[in-house]
């Protein structure tokens, strides 16, 4: 991921050029392979590169448009580069010496602000035009690049990460005292805003102007549902999504380093590798697959839950001739280590902890050359989601002679004797969402290790139950499935997973958030999203002969990226508890009494295997810990 940052003034007074050179040290924090700043009286902006596309080997930004006088900063990677130079009249032989931020930089001089929905892939940038002291910015439609910024009532500021903003003279680091709160709970926010009062992050699928001392945030795209697509037959909806979703994955294996993949041996992430390895075998590559496996010598008390997929990897590995493998386990992983090292880089609390789990996934890629990872993140809440509500919606709609002959699946692998379907009819779910047991929702509230004092003065836990009623009570299943792949936590990882991946030159891609797939998708019949009583039946359809049939049909994975997860907690179990009895001895000069004492004490009375059942509290309480002062400036004195 290539960072960039920039200062506008907006009040025609000026500003301290050295304030770009000073964001500028705090944002090289990975090795880029190129830097540079183009500044004038009013404005300033940057880039650091880390190359990754052929095109961008040779790539110098910022860049600055002679004929026009635009300048350009850009961190884009985009897919339909063909599509785009077709519409803007670029000739074949001047479109392979154009970088990806060339084009759009073209885009946006002959479309303006209807480029981005020219455009398809991951982006932000940001295009400067002196000539009017105007300022226009845009993020990719799912928010794949982060961006944050700051409007200061002379400046305004921006940045590819928190850390740019953060190093300036003129900025105060004030907690977010809402933003606290909500993370503390686990509710995701609505708003766009970060730990600091004041930064926000643009959304997916916005654009912001600064003109004339005003800024303007407007959004260019939205997910919506399509009309929907009539075809003669399943394989034809079949043969359109595979043939989208062949060219997610094709998009994204584009660059002039070694590719990776991470792989388990689910559905989502299989088929991404094995469709990559298709593509790069053809082209004379090999994919690098990360596979996230438990270590060779299990302990029972902490890896008895966990799933272990090395069989169903190699499978995969073996089907699809992928030799380029290494297992990555937790084994020597830390948990405070880590957090520390993520804070360090990300300078805030983060709401998803899977960067915390991921380093050494990061620094073997690295070492191996790979400059892109593949990811199936997304895959389950939309592409490959299993669809229960296409059964709900045929209950709903009195369908009953449909539900029971899909379920019956007669003349195919899926077929059911009559007296089997008849129970699996009337055992299923009416897909009305009970919400009337509130104390068993307070319970997983008070679990995560929050002091009960600290939720009744903020009234958290009413906060928590209306955000759990708001999750549980789910509309249509196309709008239920947009929610998913739009909700904020989705975002908020790929935002510290891009940032953290960056330090060790690494990009992260996801062909499940392709726009056009997605589209697709939302456009096909719903009855072909769940058939035979099979979930994900398009996709696994469309992966027939690329994967195993043992891997298209699974239905027994229960696991997760990371298994074996409880040894980054017990790795570290003396330093866990040393801290935790610290903080209960030395509570009264410590920040504001957040945690639970009585369960900080049933943390250190446990033995080091059980540690986990604590992970809430755990990586909570490390994140915070580094931001004493800060919260207890917001609180005032301990509560």
């Amino acid at each position: 991921m290539s960072t960039i940052f920039g200062i506008i003034d907006k009040t025609g007074e000026g500003f301290d050029p050295h304030w770009l050179e000073i964001m500028k040290a705090d944002l090289s924090h990975g090795t880029p392979d190129e830097s540079g700043i183009w500044l004038n009286e009013k404005a300033g902006l940057g880039n650091l590169l880390i190359f990754n596309t052929p095109e961008s080997l040779t790539e110098k930004l910022p860049f600055e448009d002679q004929q026009t006088g635009h300048v350009i900063c850009s961190d884009s990677r985009i897919d339909n580069r063909n599509q785009i130079a077709g519409l803007l009249s670029v000739s074949d032989s001047d479109l392979k010496r154009m970088s990806d931020s060339d084009l759009v930089m073209q885009a946006y001089l002959k479309r303006s602000e209807e480029c981005c929905n020219l455009l398809r892939g991951d982006f932000c940038f940001a295009i400067y035009d002196p000539s009017h002291h105007f300022l226009f910015i845009a993020r990719d439609h799912f928010g794949m690049r982060p961006l944050f910024y700051f409007d200061h009532p002379r400046y305004f500021v921006f940045s590819s990460e928190l850390r740019g903003i953060l190093a300036l003279p003129f900025f105060d680091k004030e907690l977010n005292k809402s933003w606290l709160l909500d993370f503390l709970i686990n509710v995701e926010r609505e708003e766009h805003d970060t730990f600091y009062q004041g930064i926000h992050s643009l959304p997916p699928g916005h654009r912001l102007v600064v003109s004339s001392g005003r800024v303007e945030i407007r959004r260019y795209w939205e997910l919506t549902v399509p009309d929907r697509l009539v075809m003669k037959s399943d394989q034809e909806y079949i043969a359109g999504y595979k043939a989208l979703f062949e060219s997610a994955v094709k998009n994204r294996v584009r660059s002039a380093f070694p590719v990776g993949a991470e792989l388990s041996g689910g559905l989502d992430s299989s088929s991404i590798a094995a469709v990559a390895q298709k593509s790069l075998t053809a082209r004379g590559d090999q994919l690098h697959a990360f596979a996230r496996v438990l270590p060779e010598k299990v302990i029972p008390e902490l890896d008895e839950n966990w799933q272990d997929e090395t069989a169903e990897i190699e499978m995969v590995c073996n089907f699809c001739r992928i030799e380029n493998i290494q297992h990555v386990t937790l084994e020597d992983q830390r948990i405070i280590d880590n957090i520390r090292q993520n804070i360090d880089v990300i300078r805030s609390p983060f709401y998803s902890n899977y960067g915390v789990y991921n380093l050494n996934a990061n620094q073997m890629a690295r070492s191996a050359g790979v400059r892109t990872i593949l990811s199936g993140h997304g895959g389950d809440q939309m592409l490959t989601n299993p669809a229960h509500f296409v059964y709900t919606d045929y209950k709903r709609k009195f369908r009953y002679f449909k539900l029971f002959c899909d379920i019956r699946a007669q003349n195919t692998i899926h077929e059911l004797g009559f007296a089997q379907s008849l129970r699996y009819f009337f055992n299923l779910p009416s897909g009305k969402t009970d919400f009337s047991n509130k104390r068993q929702e307070v319970k997983k509230l008070y679990r995560f290790g929050i002091d009960p004092g600290f939720l009744n003065q903020h009234d958290l836990e009413k906060q928590y139950l209306k955000h759990r009623q708001q999750v549980m009570l789910l509309p249509d299943g196309a709008t239920d499935l947009m929610l998913k792949i739009t909700q904020r936590h989705l975002t908020n990882r790929i935002e510290v997973t891009s940032i953290l991946a960056g330090h060790d030159q690494i990009e992260f891609r996801y062909p499940m958030f392709d726009v056009d797939l997605i589209r697709y998708y939302l456009a096909v019949p719903d009855e072909i999203k769940r058939k035979f009583r099979v979930g994900r039946y398009i996709h696994r359809m469309a992966m027939q002969d690329e994967l195993p049939a043992s891997i298209q049909w699974r239905k027994d994975k229960n696991g997760t990226i990371n298994p074996g997860l409880p040894r980054i907690f017990t790795n570290e179990a003396g330093k866990i508890k040393t801290d935790m009895q610290k903080f209960i001895t030395n509570r009264n000069i410590s920040y504001p009494n957040v945690f639970d004492l009585k369960m900080i004490e049933k943390l250190v009375a446990a033995n080091d295997s059980e540690l986990f059942k604590f992970k809430s509290l755990i990586n909570k309480f490390f994140q915070l810990q580094p931001f004493e002062k800060i919260i207890e400036n917001k609180f005032g004195n301990p509560v």
